[in-house]
């Protein structure tokens, strides 16, 4: 009997057990990694809270307030597929700290403590988005000091490489619900607010600081990647244009190609919007900054437009918001070598046109005037002055989302007229008006019909208004400004309530004037005594912009024929010649080389200027304008209206002008024998301002305002071949044989 019972009892027991795990599976749910402790939600809208579980259980949560208050309540199910999605709508913005407690049938699976509500914004991008913050200028300060964030900074870690299926190469060949990795929450006073963007960074302090509310980031951004990583393949195959530039550009895999483990995270179609976008479809958001476009930088014109374009109409249905167009602030892209001229200014300019299509939800902003540096560990495509670039990017959110000022993008022309040879260009987004805080504006050129840009003086006219022209310019065809790989002396901004605000962009009128443009050359304006140069390697920086030989020069404030300064040459008394010449090289390991970004091309030139005033009590003589070409040959031009390469300047304490003739060009100096036209000035390598002070006491000069004029001369197909039949005698024609001989095998040889 007893053995009975015994066994009795222990069916009993296992029954017991079997119903208590039947009833545990039932109560069984996770919410995805991507919530925790410390998050935020967007303030007055909807919280939607996501996860699995077993199907049919009941899901609900309560949102309580820092006085154990239930603020809000929601209930929901787990459905058929094992997931849930539970929401309730958010209180306005504080700095209240809440609690928000799940639970499955009635038994809490989950508490999220510290959470606020206020704005959030999706930082993606690139390499300069994913920055992080202890890599910045102000961030290495503010680790070395041991500075941290405000607890109002709110930050979602999202892997950079998720560690699909365990490997962190393997990428999902559709969008995936929850990160393989996990994601987590972050205050800015965490010692981990070091590892998120610094321009995110920047632009959520700004925000905290001008709205009082707390604002979150959510942090999905890794270098080296295309936009077209980072869009979804239903919206790309449901966008002709997308689609067929994606298949032009043989970046298209069909889902039954996608090999996981194969694809390229930097360049293959939708990666990242697979491993990293398509989870956070859940958060509703204020808006997004994007800082991208260096991978997509050879694109044709107007690619990029398309697929950006796309990328917002996309994410606005992907994270269901619903007033209008998802606001996007992005920025152009910072001074860098990308091989030919035109690459960096033709993105930019794209960049600018891309905010007009959609006026009211973009706005884009120029960084070509902030001051770079960088370090060695990150080169100069990644400029570490973020904080400039981040609180930019929150200004134009200020204007653009909560309407706090006007203006929130960057001015951009809105139509041109041509009067009497004088361009009239009608900026938008001015604010209060156009600004420039020096004397002279740089940074505009004008080309007529022959393609030519030539440096143009501009002025203000009116608050939106600006009047461009150049005398030898006589029908001008096209404008540009900015237009340039280096361009930090352009100085035009918009202003507001007194204040300078954006820069304005930059920009040419007519992209299809066939030309080699011109650059700022600002040795060429004598305003500054160094100046950025950019290069694909680690030798960017600041380099002084005019080198001297036996001379001494300083930067003239107040004297100048143009601007602000002049250059001011005080010559040694140790030789009857010294001379002054523009930077055009550095010197890497004892080898010199040409700045990448420099215009040494001056075969669209007729004629150069520059206006030289003598301090000194005596005369002081111009001997020559000596041009190397390819580092051994060198050319001195004939002074115009001369038959001499010199001439001499009246110490009468007035600015006298200097012109030479680029088309007469004599080898080695040699002005007996025949001219070259300037089709050779294809690889200047130097050139040199030559003075003789014959007293050998030492002079003293003003140099300033080096100018151009197009070359007007028909050549043919030897143009740049010795002028051979203009020798005027015999000998004359055997030493201009000789020297084309010699300089056509130093060309072949160098």
């Amino acid at each position: 009997m007893k053995r009975i019972l015994s066994i009795i009892i222990s069916i009993s027991m296992m029954f017991t057990i079997c119903i208590t795990c039947a009833g545990a599976e039932t109560t069984n749910a996770t919410l995805y990694s991507y919530y925790g402790n410390n998050m935020l939600f967007k303030q007055n809208d909807e919280a939607v809270l996501a996860g699995s579980g077993t199907p049919g259980a009941e899901i609900s949560c309560i949102l309580t307030n820092s006085s154990q208050d239930a603020v809000a309540r929601s209930n929901s199910t787990v459905n058929q597929n094992g997931t849930f999605n539970i929401s309730f709508h958010t209180p306005a913005g504080g700095y209240d700290e809440y609690t928000i407690s799940l639970y499955v049938n009635n038994k809490m699976f989950a508490e999220l403590k510290n959470v606020v509500f206020g704005e959030l914004w999706l930082a993606g991008g690139q390499s300069n988005m994913q920055m992080p913050l202890s890599q910045s200028e102000t961030g290495m300060q503010m680790f070395s000091n041991g500075i941290t964030g405000s607890d109002s900074l709110r930050f979602l870690a999202v892997p950079a490489q998720g560690g699909y299926n365990g490997d962190i190469n393997c990428y999902p060949a559709e969008p995936i619900a929850d990160f393989a990795t996990g994601a987590q929450w972050y205050k800015g006073s965490d010692a981990a607010v070091f590892n998120m963007s610094a321009v995110g960074y920047y632009f959520a302090q700004k925000l905290i600081d001008e709205l009082d509310m707390p604002v979150g980031i959510l942090n999905a951004n890794l270098g080296g990647t295309s936009i077209l990583t980072w869009l979804s393949r239903e919206s790309i195959e449901n966008d002709p244009f997308v689609f067929a530039n994606c298949k032009s550009d043989n970046r298209y895999i069909a889902l039954s190609d996608w090999k996981e483990n194969e694809v390229n995270f930097g360049t293959d179609m939708t990666c990242n919007f697979n491993d990293k976008i398509a989870p956070l479809k859940n958060f509703r958001l204020s808006g997004m900054i994007w800082y991208q476009g260096e991978t997509d930088l050879f694109w044709d014109y107007g690619k990029y437009t398309c697929a950006f374009d796309l990328l917002q109409k996309s994410y606005t249905s992907h994270f269901g918001y619903s007033d209008g167009l998802l606001p996007i602030v992005y920025t152009q892209l910072a001074s860098y070598s990308y091989g030919n001229l035109d690459t960096l200014q033709n993105k930019n300019d794209e960049f600018a046109k891309m905010q007009l299509k959609e006026p009211e939800s973009r706005a884009v902003v120029p960084i070509y005037d902030i001051p770079l540096t960088y370090r060695e560990i990150t080169h100069a495509i990644h400029p570490i002055c973020k904080k400039e670039v981040g609180e930019r990017m929150a200004f134009s959110a200020l204007g653009m989302v909560y309407n706090t000022h006007d203006t929130y993008t960057a001015a951009f022309p809105q139509k041109t007229e041509n009067i009497n040879g004088n361009i009239f260009i009608t900026f938008r987004n001015t604010g209060d008006g156009l600004v420039c805080e020096d004397q002279s504006i740089y940074g505009f050129s004008v080309c007529g019909e022959d393609g030519v840009y030539l440096a143009a003086d501009a002025q203000i006219i009116s608050e939106d208004v600006v009047c461009v022209s150049n005398p030898d310019v006589e029908k001008p065809v096209s404008v540009a400004y900015a237009y340039s790989q280096t361009n930090n002396n352009a100085n035009l901004y918009a202003s507001e309530d007194g204040v300078r605000t954006l820069a304005v962009s930059p920009f040419v009128t007519n992209r299809f004037v066939v030309t080699h443009y011109w650059h700022n050359d600002a040795w060429a304006d004598c305003e500054y005594d160094t100046f950025w140069h950019c290069h694909s390697n680690e030798f960017s920086g600041n380099y002084n912009t005019w080198n001297s030989d036996s001379a001494t020069i300083r930067f003239a404030e107040n004297v100048a024929y143009h601007g602000n300064k002049s250059l001011q040459v005080s010559s040694d008394g140790n030789s009857a010649t010294f001379s002054i010449s523009p930077n055009f090289k550095y010197n890497n390991n004892d080898t010199t080389k040409l700045f990448e970004d420099i215009d040494n091309n001056w075969t669209d030139y007729g004629t150069l200027s520059f206006y030289a005033k003598v301090k000194s009590t005596r005369d002081i003589e111009f001997k020559e304008l000596k041009i190397t070409i390819d580092n051994n040959r060198w050319y001195t031009a004939k002074i115009i209206e001369s038959d001499a390469s010199s001439r001499v300047i009246k110490a009468d304490d007035n600015w006298h002008c200097v012109s030479v003739d680029l088309n007469k060009l004599y080898l080695y100096g040699n002005m007996a024998a025949a001219s070259y036209s300037g089709n050779i000035l294809n690889n200047i390598t130097d050139v040199d301002f030559v003075f003789s002070d014959t007293y050998e006491h030492g002079a003293d000069i003003y140099f300033d305002n080096v100018t151009f004029t197009a070359d007007t001369t028909e050549r043919d197909l030897i143009s740049g071949e010795a002028e051979y039949d203009k020798a005027a005698s015999f000998w004359q024609k055997i030493v201009a044989f000789f020297l084309t001989i010699f300089a056509k095998l130093t060309a072949i040889f160098n």
